[in-house]
């Protein structure tokens, strides 16, 4: 009886620490972000898969985004420059559409980018990703057995710097979710826009609304989002871009999973956002 006593409070102990924020992560994040709000990540999952976006605002607080902000800066002069072309799909060239069909047609990003392996071990970023109540809070919302980082040591954590007519194009995401935190916001441009669940149509790509959207014919959801907001979005199935800073600077963070163990991002993909594979 005691042997069972002692193993149900070592196992009910383990429980509450793994349902404990770390004391370091407290002044980080905004005050609406308790230990509680971390253990009610399905609270939140029906609008993501009605709205197909979640936006916690003031996910960091004050304390926390002026740290963040410091990190970022300091390891500015550090980030690789990189301008990237595509198609929409983020595939290979497909012959049998015309070279300007919305299947086609050549989008455009360009960036500065931070790769994880020059975050610091102790830095706010790793800390976050790294956290079992952050990471069981997103398993939950995300209704998802295990979420992994990345295999190669450039890919978990990225802080991307969007300066002036720097932008991100029209594009569908490869991953079924988005997870980002927007560190500092430009003061004019650097607008998130989005098109909710609207990928496919009788089972197959719609790309007669795809062509409505390239041609702007059509506006998307425009998306008010404020430094420190955590913003999680269903990117596989709605397309988006963030439109040409005007003025200021924009930092974003992603922080990037996967659902099997053992995933690097691709090569092609690792030299075009980083100038290296490892």
């Amino acid at each position: 009886l005691l042997l069972g006593l002692s193993s149900y409070l070592n196992t009910s102990i383990f429980i509450l620490i793994n349902c404990m924020l770390d004391p370091d992560l407290k002044f980080v994040f905004g005050d609406s972000y308790s230990d509680d709000f971390f253990s009610n990540g399905a609270k939140y999952r029906e609008t993501l898969n009605k709205e197909g976006i979640l936006i916690f605002n003031s996910f960091i607080g004050t304390d926390g985004l002026k740290a963040l902000q410091n990190e970022a800066k300091e390891l500015k002069e550090y980030s690789y420059k990189s301008s990237s072309e595509y198609n929409v799909y983020i595939s290979e060239h497909d012959h049998s559409f015309s070279k300007n069909s919305p299947r086609n047609r050549i989008m455009s990003t360009s960036k500065k980018c931070i790769p994880n392996d020059l975050i610091p071990k102790k830095s706010i970023l790793q800390k976050i990703y790294d956290s079992t109540v952050v990471r069981s809070f997103f398993l939950d919302l995300l209704n998802k057995e295990k979420l992994h980082p990345y295999q190669d040591p450039l890919s978990s954590i990225n802080i991307n710097y969007y300066d002036q007519g720097d932008a991100l194009g029209w594009h569908f995401d490869n991953s079924d979710y988005t997870i980002t935190l927007l560190v500092k916001n430009c003061t004019q441009g650097g607008v998130y826009e989005f098109f909710n669940d609207m990928r496919y149509k009788e089972g197959g790509e719609d790309y007669d609304f795809v062509e409505k959207i390239l041609d702007e014919k059509v506006k998307g959801t425009k998306v008010d989002s404020l430094e420190g907001d955590l913003m999680i979005f269903k990117g596989n199935k709605s397309i988006h871009q963030v439109t040409a800073v005007e003025k200021g600077e924009r930092i974003l963070v992603t922080f990037n999973y996967n659902e099997t163990k053992g995933i690097s991002l691709s090569e092609q993909s690792r030299m075009t956002f980083f100038g290296r594979i490892k």
